[in-house]
């Protein structure tokens, strides 16, 4: 079976056109290319500028997208279709040239399509920017099924067009009459899209939970190289890369920092995912302030800043330098897990919640928000502690319970195990198995 997968982009860190978008949705679409690529013949189209390759080392096919490639495929109709877009739509200059942009590809990925001859195609997202796919996907009647990762027009926390919004719930609306394969990372999403945008139930939607690598590193290893600031000069550092927007110590250095501070009795929290409005790591940082219960707690807050710095500017006012560190990204993170105690997600809205299964394959429990798409797939008793308020009392008492509890960490990679990338990529390869089966 040949798999073409589209993404509008994946974080691939041996590929540099692919390290721009450090984001879950990057590192998760790129593991499922990886992972089914072992199992099947697969190739990759994103809206990046690429030249492509087949490394041997890799188990898939990036596909080039040249901009030579694309003007030379652009067919009239194309252009045609592209001016209507640019004329029509009442979106910011940018935007609308970014729409004209994804017409115009078109023509080059119908090349694509006669090329390769997939046997099915399957898209991550919906939006401007994967619309056209589906678009010609049906027009030359390839088989294609679609999978989303979040959902963009029921989440306030969200910042989304509502020209966005709009697309995401006329496709499933539309899906949904039409038959179209679609699937979802939770069982809370698809409870979401039956209930407000079908007002039914979805026969058309499968849940196809996220999966993560088993980590061959255990909690005896160490990092493959060693920081050289003692705690004090650590801190000094810390404190001066506060004061610079986007700055963070060097990741050995924050390693060395915090096996330091485990060895000499200190509780050591984990809040994972790029520091935004939604993921809410905000109500952490609320959660340490003037709170003697956390006195001998570090709470590490990894993932880029794309808050405008608003958490950076509370822990300097709040004078938490000593007790919440901002790791910056961090693709070393199976080295940092031996050190954790905690696992945080308190996010508004979230699609899955990869972190916390990355946590489980390493015996670490998680606190999470009792609301959240994916904690009926991700709740047990074991491993988890749910919250049902969303208020900082809350989350305070339920981290209180967490640090005070004895937890079995055999039992959570055990539950860890249930997440593995394998069984993902089998239940995704199922699915498209079924899909092809299915007359036209």
């Amino acid at each position: 079976m040949k798999v073409m997968i589209i993404a509008p982009y994946i974080y691939d860190p041996d590929m540099p056109e692919f390290t721009g978008n450090k984001t879950g949705f990057g590192i998760m679409v790129h593991n499922i290319v990886k992972t089914v690529g072992e199992y099947e013949e697969v190739v990759l189209l994103t809206r990046a500028i690429t030249s492509g390759g087949n490394n041997s080392e890799k188990s898939y096919k990036v596909l080039s997208h040249t901009w030579k490639q694309i003007f030379f495929n652009t067919r009239l109709n194309d252009w045609l279709r592209g001016a209507r877009t640019f004329a029509l739509n009442s979106r910011t200059l940018k935007d609308r040239i970014r729409c004209v942009f994804y017409e115009l590809d078109g023509g080059y990925f119908k090349s694509l399509i006669r090329k390769e001859q997939p046997d099915i195609v399957h898209i991550h997202g919906i939006g401007t920017i994967t619309q056209s796919y589906i678009r010609i996907c049906e027009e030359m009647k390839i088989k294609y099924a679609v999978t989303l990762h979040g959902l963009i027009g029921l989440n306030a926390s969200i910042s989304a067009s509502e020209c966005e919004k709009q697309i995401e719930r006329d496709f499933l609306v539309n899906a949904a009459i039409k038959n179209v394969p679609v699937s979802v990372i939770s069982s809370g999403m698809k409870t979401r899209i039956e209930k407000y945008y079908l007002k039914s139930k979805a026969t058309n939607i499968n849940v196809i939970t996220n999966g993560t690598a088993k980590s061959r590193i255990n909690r005896m290893s160490t990092i493959y190289k060693k920081g050289h600031l003692d705690e004090q000069e650590y801190l000094e550092k810390y404190c001066t890369c506060l004061s610079v927007d986007n700055s963070y110590p060097k990741l050995e250095d924050t390693f060395n920092y915090l096996e330091y501070s485990k060895n000499n009795g200190k509780r050591i929290l984990y809040y994972v995912g790029n520091i935004t409005k939604n993921k809410n790591q905000i109500q952490a940082v609320e959660m340490f302030r003037n709170n003697k219960e956390f006195q001998n707690s570090i709470l590490v807050l990894w993932g880029s800043e794309v808050d405008g710095g608003e958490v950076r500017k509370k822990i300097i006012e709040y004078k938490l330098e000593r007790r919440i560190i901002l790791g910056g990204f961090n693709n070393k993170m199976n080295y940092f897990w031996k050190m954790c105690d905690l696992n945080l997600f308190f996010s508004m809205n979230d699609g899955f919640g990869l972190p916390i299964i990355e946590g489980y394959m390493h015996g670490i429990p998680c606190v999470m928000f009792e609301d959240l798409d994916a904690t009926v797939d991700l709740f047990y008793p074991e491993a988890m502690i749910k919250v049902k308020d969303r208020n900082v009392d809350a989350i305070t008492n339920a981290v209180k319970v967490a640090l005070n509890k004895s937890w079995n960490q055999e039992e959570i990679v055990k539950i860890g195990t249930l997440f593995s990338i394998e069984t993902m990529a089998k239940t995704y390869i199922k699915w498209y198995e079924n899909i092809i089966k299915q007359q036209v």
